[in-house]
């Protein structure tokens, strides 16, 4: 990546083509000092960032620190005890006036009180983010961050305030009540607790924040600009006022929008089909939404297997189980995990719908109708369920816990087990949980399927 800016500082804070266009990388390059800011840093993060607002051509920002060990440890302290000591060898972060101390009015350790860039700016979170680097991470309007990052007021223990934006960021990302827990003890907490109260948009595995963030950037400065940009001028600008006056900012950035030829262009091109959500094959903005529209229009009308309810209530409780165990595939490959064999919907019509790899999934979840004989049937079933992979044997065993707890529900309301075949479902269902023991299926969903067939005998006598 190229570096963009020569300034003051340029050697430890560093702005470089982010790899996509529209993209830029600014790192703070101090990595034997945890990222510290001092004096030349300052000056470099200021530079940096007008040169980014400026840069019609550059969209979206990406800040982080160079490293692995820190994002940003804050101020350089070194840098602040020089602030108050002649001695000192260090150069001062800034010198306040003896009779009348004042901070800087752009931030102590940057631009940090700057507002008005209404471009989005995101931080990829590679390791520590305490006290100042905190507050850096807070300016940006997202945070994706490795999974060993951590997240602290740790300028608590020593006395100094937070004088870059904490106190006012922090509170209107993650709520006053946790903002004030974090400020007033100083606590450090890990990327899985930051993600959980919202400080983090996103965990990755370490080492691949930064990737991310890259990708993520590449993606939001492909979209049309101008009603990106107005949104978030009217949000940032919004946040914290009432509502009316929200409203009032939000129709003023509207009105401006109306006036530029990029709204007109875009309704035109969704209308006519030319816009990227509409065309044929495009890719659905949410897999599991799609699959299960597709998967209750082909079960409509349909009832269960003992005639007590709509079918289609089955995949979703399919659903329902694998969700926690994989991402958005699985969950709408189990929405659709019956529509092959159960309903009209072909071959053809599926893989034209959601591609080859959902059709090759639905597929091996689906019994093959040429085979007569049941036992043979069942069998050839579970040997394709063994070959197609974790995704497919994860939702055949979520099916077999749904179908044991419909049967066990229907036996306490009162149906005669003999009625529903109770027996011989049993029978197969252990034959089942012998053939997926040995999958490497997780240890909660096996054992929820042993606990129900395990309810569903003592049900069945």
């Amino acid at each position: 990546m190229t570096p963009r800016v020569a300034s003051e500082g340029s050697e430890t804070t560093n702005l470089s083509d982010g790899g996509h266009p529209g993209v830029l990388l600014l790192t703070i390059n101090r990595p034997e000092r945890m990222n510290a800011i001092g004096a030349r840093e300052s000056a470099g993060l200021a530079a940096a960032l007008t040169e980014f607002a400026e840069d019609d051509s550059a969209h979206v920002l990406v800040i982080t620190g160079a490293g692995t060990e820190a994002f940003c440890a804050g101020a350089d302290l070194d840098a602040v005890s020089a602030m108050f000591s002649a001695e000192s060898a260090a150069e001062p972060l800034f010198t306040p006036d003896p009779d009348r101390p004042r901070s800087p009015a752009e931030g102590n350790i940057g631009p940090t009180r700057r507002t008005g860039i209404y471009k989005p700016i995101i931080a990829a979170i590679n390791g520590a983010a305490y006290a100042g680097g905190l507050e850096w991470a807070c300016f940006a309007h997202l945070r994706v961050a490795d999974q060993h990052a951590s997240f602290g007021v740790t300028c608590r223990r020593w006395n100094v305030g937070l004088g870059d934006g904490g106190t006012q960021r922090l509170p209107r990302l993650i709520g006053l009540g946790r903002a004030l827990d974090l400020i007033i003890t100083g606590r450090v907490i890990g990327a899985t607790e930051a993600e959980k109260i919202g400080l983090v948009n996103e965990v990755t595995p370490s080492g691949q924040c930064v990737g991310r963030a890259l990708e993520l950037a590449g993606q939001i400065a492909a979209l049309p600009q101008p009603a990106l940009k107005t949104d978030l001028e009217a949000v940032m600008r919004g946040s914290g006022r009432p509502l009316e006056e929200g409203l009032a900012i939000e129709a003023g950035c509207f009105d401006r929008l109306l006036a530029e030829p990029e709204l007109r262009l875009g309704a035109r091109r969704f209308v006519e089909r030319e816009h990227p959500d509409r065309v044929p094959g495009a890719p659905p903005l949410h897999l599991p939404g799609k699959a299960y529209a597709f998967a209750e229009q082909a079960h409509r009308g349909k009832l269960d297997r003992y005639g007590l309810g709509e079918f289609i209530v089955h995949p979703v409780a399919v659903a329902n189980l694998v969700r926690p165990f994989g991402d958005s595939e699985i969950e709408a490959a189990a929405y659709l995990h019956d529509t092959i064999e159960k309903t009209d919907v072909t071959p053809e019509v599926l893989e034209a719908e959601f591609g080859p790899a959902m059709l090759q999934l639905v597929m091996s979840l689906s019994q093959n109708p040429e085979i007569d004989a049941r036992l043979e049937r069942r069998e050839d079933h579970r040997q394709r369920i063994r070959d197609a992979g974790w995704k497919a044997q994860v939702i055949y065993a979520s099916d077999r816990v749904d179908g044991m707890r419909r049967m066990s529900e229907l036996i306490e309301s009162g149906t005669d087990a003999d009625s529903i075949e109770a027996i011989r479902r049993i029978a197969a269902w252990h034959e089942d949980c012998e053939a997926i023991r040995d999958m490497d299926l997780p240890p909660e969903l096996f054992a929820t399927l042993t606990e129900e067939i395990a309810r569903l005998e003592r049900l069945a006598g």
